[in-house]
């Protein structure tokens, strides 16, 4: 075997080989958001396994310790580094066993590679080299993939896990038994041909999750296309009734105005007096205008009247201008999303707790945000938004962000102390 009697190079080149496998780990993974506790989890993790590959190595040996890696190395390392992503089980454990499925066979490259050298310091920096090319790659190329295609597809990975737990298994045995891969002069053969079988196998998972990811991105299109047109179809609904609403009222104040004529042909004063004032006691109250824009007014105006019959309260204080600085259709239907979605998250809460805050202004810039007090737990995208991998839910955030990509607006979404924010600037 390879400078088999060299104990302190086989403990380095066994602390190389952790550090770098956890770094392809940790490097496209989305890790929670306890900074502190995952550095304390992870830490404890490379403490222990440090001390039991060096006392393994010293009073085992290097082979045996090698047999019982997967048991007291690998394994414990998955479930730590699961407790510390913002993943979900079978994801993670794809996005794991991958990482050390491919840090094998880097490892046994690099090995097989410097064998005809023979120098161990060379061989050390030679894998720590590979190592750090490989979490570059995962970070500045592979992560991004990665999780773009995780965040859309969110189905299929327990079943995918298999092929890299499947392969991992295949190695491990092909690499220790019967004997240490640097003894079996058959080894190469085999090792590049499981390669190659690898090669092809990830390069068909890869296709498969990218036609996966194409259909989600095309279905949610659609979904955005047909949410649009349900809220234009509301908007022009709204503006029919308004309009209706209009020509009653016209017609109560012809009506009106032909009884007070008739009356005063009579001369009849006190009779035109006492119908002036049972019309003017009946009359409803004005409605409240909060934009000069007709179409926003009767947007704002319908989303607060149903927040109001939800037992909701709206606090609201707001400041448009004259003249919107977008289509005031467009706009409306961006706040008719927002504020869809904050009377959806009020309507789950108790009563004592349903609020919304709204606020707009226009001076410096146009900016508006709106407030909601939410119930659970709400995570956030690579792309800022909240995730949902529930049918159907997600299509009005996904269309407020199509919007203010379109009109290359500022938006944010953020959660404190219970209380979920969105902020949009024009």
């Amino acid at each position: 075997m390879v400078f088999d009697n060299n104990t302190a190079y086989q403990i380095c080149r066994c602390l190389i080989s952790i550090f770098g496998t956890l770094g392809m780990v940790v490097s496209i993974s989305r890790l929670k958001a306890n900074k502190k506790k995952n550095l304390l989890i992870v830490g404890g993790y490379v403490v222990y396994a440090v001390l039991l590959s060096a006392l393994c190595i010293r009073f085992l040996g290097f082979l045996p310790f090698l047999r019982s890696a997967v048991l007291t190395i690998s394994i414990p390392g998955v479930i730590i580094t699961f407790l510390i992503a913002d993943e979900s089980l079978t994801r993670h454990m794809f996005c794991c066993l991958s990482q050390l499925l491919f840090s094998l066979y880097l490892i046994v490259c690099v090995t097989l590679l410097h064998t005809l050298l023979g120098d161990p310091v060379t061989n050390l920096l030679l894998l720590l080299f590979a190592y750090l090319i490989v979490i570059l790659l995962d970070v500045f190329f592979l992560r991004s993939i990665f999780l773009n295609i995780a965040d859309t597809v969110a189905e299929g990975w327990g079943i995918l896990a298999l092929v890299p737990c499947s392969f991992f298994i295949f190695t491990t045995v092909l690499v220790l038994y019967p004997a240490h891969y640097t003894l079996n002069q058959s080894f190469s053969i085999l090792f590049a041909l499981s390669g190659a079988v690898l090669l092809i196998v990830y390069y068909a998972i890869f296709q498969y999750l990218w036609l996966q990811y194409r259909y989600r991105m095309e279905e949610q299109d659609r979904d955005l296309l047909r949410l649009q047109i349900e809220n234009v179809q509301k908007q022009a609904k709204d503006t029919a009734r308004k309009a209706e609403e209009v020509k009653n009222a016209r017609q109560g104040v012809r009506q009106t105005l032909s009884a007070v004529a008739g009356l005063a042909e009579e001369g009849n004063a006190e009779a035109i007096l006492a119908y002036i004032k049972a019309y003017t006691q009946n009359e409803t109250a004005a409605p409240v205008r909060y934009c000069s824009d007709p179409i926003l007014n009767a947007t704002l105006a319908t989303y607060f009247s149903r927040a109001k019959r939800s037992g909701i309260t709206v606090e609201h204080r707001l400041s448009f201008p004259q003249t919107l600085p977008i289509d005031s259709a467009e706009l409306a239907i961006c706040f008719s999303n927002a504020l869809e979605n904050a009377i959806n998250a009020c309507e789950r809460l108790p009563k004592n707790r349903r609020k919304i805050v709204i606020r707009c202004i226009h001076t410096p810039q146009f900016m508006f945000e709106i407030e909601n007090p939410y119930r659970g737990r709400i995570s956030f995208g690579r792309n800022g938004l909240p995730q949902s991998h529930k049918p159907d839910h997600g299509l009005g955030t996904r269309s407020i962000m199509a919007f203010c990509e379109k009109h290359n607006a500022f938006y944010s979404f953020s959660t404190e102390s219970g209380w979920f924010k969105l902020v949009i600037a024009l």
